[in-house]
């Protein structure tokens, strides 16, 4: 009688935990899982040439160029999307991509030397704005020219003396022959109470174009510490010396003076 009892006053609490939770807190409902949307595919930046877009120079990013260069830009994207081209994050100007997803974009370097951080977007209809494609122009305006000197004394019966004479940048040189004949440099005293001596035998161009090393005779120059030396480069214009940009060389700019040192 008693386990009637029992079975008959459980059941029903039973039922209750199974059924209802017998008036507990529900659990929470899962979030539902977020769409995400597709944006458009980046933009391709295929050929950059400098002063034609047929034959003119070809860029890479970060190679400089000279002033008011029209600067071509070709690249790809998705079909028909528009091209937005920002500078340093500003945008500055858009175009649109052809149905087969060819674009150009021509720009001009202007006449203010900097470093100038373009970067192209697509936006195809309704998808969000792609991620950003870079390329780095610098614009150089300033041709190269003889910048300064160094040289130390040399010992007596060492190796023969050498003079550097550096260009304020890297120099690209046309005809290496002519521009390292021994007879275009002269080296000569301005101030020399030690008698100082040296005559050219032998130039050489350093492996970054940035210096070149001037050698003197071992049996009858010297270099004496504290003598003021000057170095004059005689350019002519078939060397064809220019910068990386371009730039022609500065032929009113090329002597350097320095002081021996110890």
């Amino acid at each position: 009688m008693r386990r009637k009892w029992f079975l008959f006053l459980a059941l029903p609490v039973l039922l209750c935990v199974v059924l209802v939770g017998c008036g507990g807190t529900p659990g929470p409902s899962p979030a539902p899982t977020p769409i995400s949307t597709p944006g458009t595919a980046a933009p391709s930046i295929t050929i950059v040439r400098e002063g034609s877009p047929v034959t003119g120079r070809i860029l890479q990013s970060g190679d400089p160029v000279r002033f008011s260069q029209n600067v071509y830009f070709q690249g790809t994207a998705p079909s028909s999307a528009v091209i937005k081209v920002y500078l340093d994050g500003t945008v500055i100007d858009q175009t649109s991509a052809l149905p087969s997803g060819e674009f150009t974009w021509t720009w001009n370097s202007g006449t203010t030397e900097g470093t100038y951080n373009l970067s192209f977007t697509a936006t195809q209809g309704s998808l969000p704005e792609s991620s950003r494609t870079p390329f780095t122009i610098v614009v150089d305006g300033t041709g190269p020219y003889l910048q300064s000197l160094s040289a130390k004394a040399d010992a007596p019966l060492g190796s023969a003396p050498t003079v550097v004479v550096h260009f304020n940048e890297e120099v690209v040189v046309g005809d290496v022959n002519a521009f390292t004949l021994p007879g275009v440099w002269s080296v000569t005293c301005l101030i020399c109470p030690g008698g100082s001596v040296f005559n050219v035998t032998q130039v050489a161009l350093s492996a970054d174009r940035k210096s070149v090393t001037l050698t003197g005779n071992w049996m009858v120059d010297r270099l004496i510490a504290g003598d003021q030396i000057q170095v004059f480069f005689a350019y002519i214009p078939v060397m064809g010396v220019t910068d990386k940009a371009g730039n022609p060389f500065n032929a009113a700019l090329s002597v350097a003076t320095g002081v021996v040192t110890p």
